[in-house]
């Protein structure tokens, strides 16, 4: 089966480019085609190594934004594109293990999936492995229990059915968390998903990820957990209409800087559940619930999603 790989480059460095260009080229199952979307016109470094690939790489296609769209509308301008029924997603600044894309076609095609993800290792700015990423539910009767209250698919790594990406609207426009919002419309509209837990990238962390911004990635997955929940119930969402809120939210520092000083709070009750210090890890849990509405509402959510993988994890392997 043909794959088309979609990426969108904006503010990496060249040699990160770079190396995420050649993990894909050096894919033991070549894609047909590798769609690459510069969305800053400002980087003519940037554009200069990406031409000289485009030239010399009968594969990729390259387009150039005039100005900077974001990276919700590359993506859907690079699914526009493609010409195959599988879009393969990649980072500009992340490395595809070589054996990536033989892996997850294989499981997507044995399984019957219209999406799957893997697992990952992470990367410091310098290219050392610093961790690997827990197991993720695989199952797609496990996914479909747990994606409502948090992802657990992982971006970069997913290769999914482009007509199932198509008949969903594609990527919307949103401050973050884009790719909840697909997994879930997917998931609404009775698409399979799916997950493996081998490695087959390596994420690159960077001064913007995980929980640097903490605040804005909660409010909008909240978000977009009640238009997934609207959508089950009258079969349509209300997206866009409550958008303006939303961002008044989001630039609220007040609120921001109290949920941050929960989130402190809860940070110390993984780490102590880690060390399985339990007596300590529920005081840490309180203490972030009493800080704000919005902080009992975050570990109410998680205390949900680990109770759902908790008992049905080994029930759906």
């Amino acid at each position: 089966m043909a794959i088309s790989v979609i990426m969108s480059v904006y503010n990496e460095r060249p040699e990160q480019v770079q190396q995420a260009v050649d993990s894909i080229l050096k894919q033991t199952y070549l894609p047909m085609e590798f769609v690459i979307v510069l969305d800053n016109p400002e980087r003519s470094d940037l554009k200069e190594l990406l031409m000289n690939y485009d030239n010399r790489v009968e594969m990729i296609k390259l387009v150039c934004n005039h100005q900077n769209l974001g990276l919700a509308a590359s993506l859907n301008k690079a699914i526009e594109l493609s010409n195959c029924e599988l879009i393969a997603r990649m980072d500009a600044d992340d490395i595809s293990a070589t054996k990536r894309l033989e892996v997850e076609l294989e499981a997507l095609k044995t399984r019957g999936l219209d999406l799957i993800s893997g697992n990952i290792a992470y990367l410091d700015e310098h290219g050392e492995v610093v961790g690997e990423k827990s197991a993720i539910p695989e199952a797609e009767r496990l996914i479909q229990k747990i994606l409502p209250y948090g992802s657990t698919i992982i971006h970069p790594t997913v290769l999914m059915r482009k007509t199932a990406v198509q008949q969903v609207g594609g990527y919307r426009l949103l401050p973050t968390a884009e790719d909840y919002d697909l997994w879930l419309r997917l998931l609404a509209g009775g698409f399979k998903i799916g997950s493996i837990n081998q490695r087959v990238l390596h994420y690159r962390l960077r001064g913007n990820s995980m929980t640097s911004n903490a605040w804005q990635t909660y409010l909008v997955s909240r978000y977009i957990q009640q238009l997934y929940a609207e959508r089950k119930r009258t079969g349509a969402d209300s997206f866009g209409h409550d958008l303006p809120t939303l961002v008044e939210k989001i630039n609220d520092a007040r609120a921001q800087k109290t949920f941050n000083r929960g989130q402190k709070h809860f940070t110390l009750a993984m780490a102590s559940l880690r060390q399985r210090k339990f007596g300590q890890t529920l005081a840490a849990l309180v203490r972030a619930m009493v800080t704000s509405p919005d902080n009992c509402y975050y570990v109410i959510n998680y205390l949900r999603l680990r109770t759902i993988w908790t008992i049905n994890g080994h029930r759906y392997r």
